[in-house]
């Protein structure tokens, strides 16, 4: 009788050889893959996993979405949902991407049509945000889609497309204020004196200025926490002089706001301490929140990036 031959799948570029490696380096692209490609099932059938396979087998939805949220629920992954839908929505931008560069060296396609495809799909993108302005993990998958593979319409175009979804979404702002590359059209360049004091450049950022006091003045908003749609978190609360461990270390967040007195720094950083005026206006990002204060009623308010 011949042996069967076992395999390892490769997630996350680690070898996978049992479902607990699967768990620990489950990469929504990757088994995705496998899965489409059927390796997962011949995987599964290989190692034994009869169970596992049934239910693999089983699965109908052809929409990647639901594939995937399928997979986790047989492999018991332990995600963030917000983030398994951005990683799918920019999946398929990058499928989509594949094919239009297919078709362009097919049909030998002449610069202008290259040019009015590359503006259309830079407008759809804003359009999903706009047709979604409450759903964080399709604005920031756009936003990602944008910054990576149209970047000089975002240059050309970020001031008239700020107060478009000024109007709109004020979510989008904030996740553009997330975004390491699309942040810094919207926030004023800060320059450090030899004192080590800080301050704002208004003479490099003439044509950021109103756009950054229309950011300030909307997170003063009565209705601020109301526009975001619950992807605003809050805490207020004494901790006795200790950090107080709010979010562990490997998630990012932006800090929007804190009262005067009040201290937030990155999960675990000693020495990494940041006061009401570090953060004043700046939209910082810390890995993990650390949070101290001794007041019951100042708020700290912050999003997961």
């Amino acid at each position: 009788m011949a042996k069967t031959i076992k395999f390892n799948l490769i997630c996350d570029e680690k070898p996978v050889r049992t479902i607990e490696d699967l768990q620990n380096n489950f990469s929504i692209e990757d088994v995705l893959a496998y899965y489409n490609n059927k390796l997962l099932h011949r995987w599964l059938s290989v190692r034994g996993y009869d169970s596992e396979l049934e239910k693999v087998s089983a699965i109908t939805s052809t929409d990647p979405m639901e594939v995937i949220k399928e997979l986790i629920c047989i492999f018991d992954i332990a995600t963030d949902t917000e983030k398994v839908e951005e990683s799918i929505y920019i999946l398929k931008y990058l499928d989509e991407r594949k094919e239009l560069c297919a078709i362009y060296e097919q049909e030998n396609y002449k610069t202008k049509s290259i040019i009015d495809d590359y503006e259309a799909g830079y407008r759809q993108l804003v359009d999903g945000i706009l047709e979604n302005p409450n759903d964080a993990a399709v604005i920031k998958a756009n936003i990602a889609e944008i910054v990576s593979n149209y970047a000089w319409i975002l240059k050309l175009n970020h001031r008239n497309l700020f107060y478009v979804l000024r109007a709109k979404s004020a979510l989008a702002i904030m996740c553009f204020l997330m975004n390491e590359k699309s942040r810094n059209y919207y926030l004023p360049v800060v320059v450090t004196a030899e004192d080590g004091t800080t301050s704002i450049d208004t003479e490099k950022n003439a044509d950021k200025r109103a756009m950054f006091v229309s950011i300030c003045q909307m997170i003063k908003q009565a209705d601020f926490a109301t526009l975001l749609e619950g992807n605003l978190m809050t805490f207020a609360g004494m901790t006795d002089g200790y950090w107080k461990d709010l979010e562990p270390k490997g998630k990012k967040y932006m800090i929007i706001s804190m009262g005067d007195g009040d201290y937030v720094r990155s999960a675990g950083h000693s020495g990494g301490d940041l006061s009401s005026a570090d953060i004043l206006n700046k939209f910082v990002i810390v890995d993990g929140v650390d949070y101290k204060s001794n007041s019951d009623t100042r708020k700290l308010l912050y999003m997961e990036v």
